[in-house]
């Protein structure tokens, strides 16, 4: 090992006498953060962006999973259990589908909104460049998520944006004349599902990504994750193939989640289904607890992951 003193002084002289220029000598790497963030954004508390401690930059592009009604915890853990390089918003309101549908139609420009605080949040951040920009966009629901996802689905620009999207048991809809909740079952309604399908037809043809998974709990009144995801499938035109598996997760996971059994599964270019065969609300929040495992999927920057893509 060189004394310092000598390194000085050969970086010195190979600079005075024009071998190298001062542009080219190597300079000291800056120290990163290494634990994790969470910053709210204005427009409302529960508007959250996180950033990961091991987040690896890549120059100024910034790929982003934008995250509605799930546990933001349970999301976070997922996002760097399956080896995602990205940061992620939540939005996380209480109540059913309505709390969702409401502020995401009532403005179209909710969405946009919310991307451009989470931009210039990392831009204030001091290990990021102050002109970053987004890479890819990806989004996940769990449960009533689905009433933002679908308003924002009404605006093309989106659309058009959104590289992947993830239905985590999360694409419930009304049924064809239902005004009231006595309607006890009836015909998914084409309207209610027009742009889900649309971007899942996109996925079939391979230009964007789009998971679905679903469980076999009843919902009285309207259609069920399972009516759904029967819907697409017979409008896409895809056979759904038995599977009999159990996903568990590996012990570095910072869930708790019990095996989840899946029983079906259809798949063609970037669109995938996965039926599992519970009933019951415990089901249901499996499939949040285990979304690690269809993450890898989406089309965002990947580091190390510890689950293979299914």
């Amino acid at each position: 090992m060189w004394p310092t003193s000598y390194f000085k002084f050969a970086v010195l002289t190979l600079v005075l006498f024009g071998s190298i220029t001062p542009s080219t000598v190597a300079q000291p790497a800056t120290s990163q953060p290494t634990q994790d963030r969470t910053l709210q954004l204005p427009s409302d508390a529960r508007h959250t962006l996180w950033i990961p401690g091991d987040y690896q930059h890549r120059g100024k592009t910034i790929d982003v999973l934008f995250d509605f009604h799930g546990s933001p915890p349970i999301v976070r853990s997922s996002a760097r259990l399956a080896g995602l390089n990205c940061v992620v918003i939540s939005v996380k309101y209480a109540g059913l589908s309505s709390v969702y549908r409401v502020p995401f139609s009532e403005d179209r420009q909710l969405f946009a909104t919310i991307l451009e605080e989470a931009l210039e949040a990392l831009r204030a951040q001091p290990d990021f460049p102050n002109n970053a920009q987004w890479g890819q966009l990806a989004i996940t629901s769990f449960s009533a998520g689905f009433g933002a996802v679908r308003e924002i689905l009404k605006t093309d620009d989106y659309f058009q944006r959104i590289a992947g999207i993830t239905m985590v048991d999360s694409l419930y809809c009304g049924y064809v004349g239902d005004g009231t909740d006595s309607v006890q079952e009836g015909i998914v309604h084409p309207g209610l599902m027009k742009d889900f399908l649309r971007f899942a037809q996109a996925s079939a043809n391979g230009e964007k990504v789009m998971i679905v998974t679903h469980c076999m709990q009843p919902t009285p009144g309207y259609a069920s994750t399972r009516e759904t995801a029967d819907y697409l499938l017979k409008k896409l035109e895809i056979e759904p193939q038995p599977l009999d598996i159990e996903v568990t997760l590996p012990p570095e996971a910072e869930v708790v989640a019990g095996a989840l059994r899946l029983y079906r599964k259809a798949e063609q270019n970037g669109f995938s289904l996965y039926g599992s065969p519970g009933l019951g609300a415990t089901d249901h929040v499996e499939h949040l607890r285990h979304m690690a495992y269809w993450l890898p999927a989406l089309s965002l920057a990947k580091r190390n992951a510890h689950l293979e893509v299914p």
